[in-house]
Parts: C-alpha cells; sequence; structure tokens
C-alpha cells in the first residue's frame, strides 16, 4: 500500500513504493492487461487504473494501491504535465506500488503491447503500401482520421473555451458552451497561424499563455514589474537570436562564420547532428518533451518537422501512422514508432531489423521525459500546479494546443481530399460523415475501419 498523503514538499517520500518482486511481477501483469484491452483511449486507461487501483474507503476488500485522493491528485498532475497523462498516470501508479522499478516496469508494460501492435502494422504498411486493395483501404482511411482529429479538437475546444470567464454561453448540438472570447481569439489566431506561417508549436504556446497573464493577471505583472521586463528582455533576445541566427553570421562577416564552423564543438555537434540515429532520438526527445495536452499534440509537431523540414515521410503516410495509432489499444503518441521505423527503413535501405530499432529509438525519446517528470519533478509541479498565474498560462495554452492542432490539420487535409489538384468529394464526405459520428460516441476503431472498406469499395466500383 501507499503512503498516506502528505504535504507536497515530502511527496518523493511518501509515494514511493517498495519494489518487491511479488509487487513488480503485479505491476507488470496489470499493465500489460491494461496495454492489450484498454481500446478506446486515454479517458479509458484512467477509468480502468481508477477502478481497479485506487481504493474504496467503503469497501475495505477493495483498497487498491493507494487512496482515491491520493490517486485524484496524481491525476490532476499528471493532466498539468506535457506528454501522455494516461501513460504518465501509469507510471504514477507504478511508482505509488513498486518504487523506481515500479514506475519503470508499469510505463514499459503498459507501451508494450501497443509497440509492437504499432511495429506490425508498420512492417505491413510499408511491405505492401504499393498493392492496390491496401492502398485503397488507406484511400479510405485518411479521410477518417482528419474527421477524428477535428472530432477530438471539437470536444478539447468546448474544454479550452471554458477555462476562462463566461463571455458567452451558447447550445450547440445540445450541449452547453461556455465561450472566453480572449480565448476564443488565441485559439483561431493559432489556427491561422500555424496553418499559414507554421511555427514552432512551443513558440506558440508560450506567447499564448503570456497573453493569457499579461490580460487576466495584470495586477501581478505590475506587481512584479521588474522582474517581468527583465524575463521579456532575456526571453525577446534570445527568440530573436534564434530566428535571425543566420543572418547575424553573416553581418559578423565570413571570418566570424569560419571561425564558428572551424571550432571543434561546432564540428561535435554538425557530426552528431548528421547522424540519423542522433537526429531521430532527439527530435522525439524535444518533442516528448512539450505535447503539452495530449497525444493530439503530435501532429502539429511531426508535421512541421518531419513532414516539412526533415521530408522523413509524407503527409499523406503521416495521417496513415496516426490511423495506425488509434488502432492500438495505448497512447496516440506511440505514433512515434511509426515515424521512427519509417525513417530507418529507409535509412537502412530496407533493413527490418533496423527499422524496429529506429522504432524503440523514437519510442524512448518520445515517452522518456514522462518518466522524467514523474520520478524527478513530480513533487515540484505538485507545489506549483495551484499557483494562480501558472493556471492562468495554462489556460492560454490549452486554447493555443486546440488551435496548432486544427491548423496542422489543414495541411494535412490537403494532402487527403486534393487529387491531382482537383476536390475529391468522396473524402471531404468521409471526413464529415467521421466528424458526426465520432462526436457523438462511435468509437474510433469502427470508424477506420469502415473508412478503409469504403476506400476498397470504391476502388472495386470506381
Amino acid at each position: 500500500m501507499g503512503a498516506e498523503r502528505t504535504d507536497p514538499s515530502t511527496q518523493t517520500h511518501s509515494y514511493g513504493g517498495e519494489a518487491t518482486p511479488e509487487r513488480l511481477r503485479e505491476i507488470a501483469r496489470y499493465f500489460i492487461y491494461i496495454g492489450i484491452v484498454g481500446f478506446g483511449g486515454p479517458l479509458v486507461h484512467i477509468a480502468m487504473m481508477e477502478d481497479d487501483l485506487a481504493g474504496d474507503p467503503d469497501d475495505p476488500d477493495g483498497a487498491g494501491w493507494t487512496d482515491q485522493s491520493t490517486f485524484m491528485e496524481g491525476l490532476a498532475i499528471c493532466n498539468t504535465l506535457p506528454g501522455p497523462a494516461s501513460t504518465q498516470l501509469g507510471i504514477f501508479m507504478g511508482w505509488v506500488r513498486g518504487g523506481t522499478l515500479g514506475a519503470l516496469v508499469a510505463g514499459g508494460a503498459f507501451m508494450l503491447p501497443t509497440f509492437l501492435l504499432v511495429v506490425f502494422f508498420s512492417w505491413i504498411y510499408f511491405a505492401f503500401q504499393a498493392v492496390p486493395s491496401v492502398e485503397a483501404f488507406f484511400y479510405g482511411i485518411n479521410p477518417v482520421v482528419i474527421g477524428l482529429i477535428v472530432g477530438a479538437a471539437w470536444s478539447m475546444g468546448r474544454s479550452a473555451l471554458a477555462e476562462g470567464r463566461t463571455d458567452l454561453e451558447v447550445e450547440v448540438r445540445g450541449d452547453t458552451w461556455q465561450i472566453d472570447f480572449l480565448l476564443l481569439v488565441l485559439l483561431i489566431g493559432t489556427i491561422l497561424v500555424t496553418a499559414v506561417i507554421n511555427p514552432n508549436p512551443v513558440v506558440a504556446f508560450v506567447v499564448a499563455g503570456l497573453i493569457a497573464v499579461a490580460l487576466y493577471r495584470s495586477a501581478w505583472v505590475r506587481a512584479n514589474l521588474r522582474a517581468v521586463s527583465t524575463g521579456a528582455v532575456v526571453g525577446g533576445v534570445t527568440a530573436a537570436g534564434y530566428v535571425l541566427r543566420d543572418r547575424i553570421l553573416d553581418l559578423l562577416g565570413p571570418s566570424a562564420r569560419a571561425a564558428l564552423e572551424a571550432s571543434p564543438i561546432w564540428g561535435v555537434l554538425l557530426v552528431l547532428w548528421s547522424n540519423t540515429w542522433v537526429q531521430l532520438f532527439a527530435f522525439m526527445l524535444y518533442t516528448g518533451s512539450f505535447i503539452y495536452g495530449g497525444g493530439l499534440v503530435l501532429i502539429p509537431f511531426i508535421e512541421k518537422y518531419v513532414v516539412n523540414e526533415f521530408a522523413w515521410m509524407t503527409a499523406r503516410e503521416f495521417v496513415d501512422g496516426v490511423a495506425i495509432g488509434q488502432l492500438s489499444p495505448g497512447p496516440v503518441v506511440m505514433t512515434t514508432a511509426f515515424v521512427g521505423y519509417k525513417v530507418l527503413l529507409d535509412a537502412s535501405g530496407g533493413l527490418i531489423a533496423i527499422a524496429v530499432l529506429g522504432a524503440l529509438v523514437a519510442t524512448i525519446g518520445a515517452f522518456g521525459p514522462s518518466f522524467v517528470f514523474i520520478l524527478g519533478f513530480f513533487p515540484y509541479f505538485a507545489r506549483v500546479r495551484e499557483n494562480d498565474v501558472i493556471q492562468t498560462a495554462l489556460t492560454g495554452v490549452n486554447a493555443a494546443v486546440v488551435g496548432a492542432i486544427l491548423g496542422a490539420t489543414v495541411t494535412l487535409a490537403r494532402e487527403s481530399f486534393i487529387v491531382d489538384g482537383v476536390l475529391d468529394p468522396l473524402t471531404a464526405l468521409l471526413a464529415v460523415a467521421t466528424f458526426a459520428l465520432f462526436t457523438r460516441g462511435v468509437d474510433a476503431v469502427y470508424l477506420i475501419f469502415g473508412g478503409g472498406a469504403i476506400g476498397i469499395a470504391a476502388f472495386f466500383v470506381l
């Protein structure tokens, strides 16, 4: 049993359980089970863990691994952290039950079934991608995934817009939407900026958080004007230096650029970055550290870098990878395994074993930060999550997250809806129908297979 809940400053000691062999086996069995049967997404995983692991004070025979209050506090903090909340909650519960080893076993066991499924589907996809029937299947799946993303963003948007003030209440399809105008502007603005300029998503999130603090916590800003001004200057100079780095080097002249490029540190960095394994791991580590708001936040990161800047895969391949991630019972973030498989499949000249290792490296990079956040920084997040200023910043970030997902989806949708420069009415209709059905509670797996069946039928009929 986990210890009783105590002050956040001592949580590291109170939450870490004892890593006995019996407990580690118990943790592994449970999370492999969840990883196999947990279809339905993070909400299903969280509900299963609450039912099975959080003790009921009214049921002495169902004590669970910890008490209900500890479980709910862990859930609240995991929802505050970047990364997949259900996976992080699983890591947290493993930590409660079996300490650091328990956390590692819980996270690994939870992800293992999904990883194996995604790797298997990735092999099938890239091995038989050119087969007409497989191509037709994914022709129907591609727009379904677009509809699923927009449907999930619809739900996320409703929650995000209700986190601030209630400037307007409207009824939408029987649901009451409480809308904060500032958050609505941030959401729409992020859609437009992402679709047109496609900036680094982290920059969009930070700017949205700062705007929310500046407008909603103006009294706090005035009271801490010196510190805020210093931070703004340092942040602005750093951001400008990053954006204008090439122009700055040009202004310094050829000799300064030559001296920089001749330095040992620069040479080492270039050698490391030119290595595909290092590049893949570093990118996934970066992405896993900033996918705030759930697994779908992966989409703007992948769309910007993997599809556009690195050109590791096409937009259509990436959307198909999201579909493969949706077909598995685990977190959508496991789509990173699909990306890693493709990158190393190409880099190795088609070697399957190397591609599987690439999938593993991508997965470790993407999920590694979740382990660090829980095991290394959980007490810190427990202390700061109730800070009013941080909560205000997060309301702005949440709105920007939804906007970034939708903005990136605009670009991806072009690949699904435009065929040879002409709008494909069937794919557009599939996306709209998927959105309507998904927002009414139809499971994503059924919609994906239904879209694939329609794609095959269209291939043989049209």
